[in-house]
């Protein structure tokens, strides 16, 4: 996992990231990373073997972070998971 997407970007580098990471991070407030997390798992129906949820994370720098996760390769409770996107905090802190 790369960097954090930011509402508007395109939904499109956010599908790239969970196909190849099983995750991607999304900084914003319910109102703004909840529908982009919605429209990240809309455009990722053609994909059969990706099964993605919403999700979120509190981190120390960003205060939390929304995911969409690909629950056929992490548990949204994973703590492998849960290490990658404190570390992607740590590197990237907004």
């Amino acid at each position: 996992m790369a960097r954090v997407f930011i509402p508007p970007e395109n939904v499109f580098n956010a599908v790239d990231a969970v196909v190849a990471d099983g995750c991607a991070a999304v900084e914003g407030t319910k109102s703004t990373a909840a529908p982009y997390c919605s429209n990240v798992i809309d455009a990722l129906e053609p994909y059969k073997d990706i099964t993605p949820i919403t999700s979120y994370q509190n981190v120390k720098n960003r205060g939390y972070l929304y995911l969409v996760v690909d629950t056929q390769r992490y548990s949204p409770s994973d703590p492998q998971l849960r290490d990658l996107i404190d570390e992607l905090d740590h590197k990237d802190p907004g």
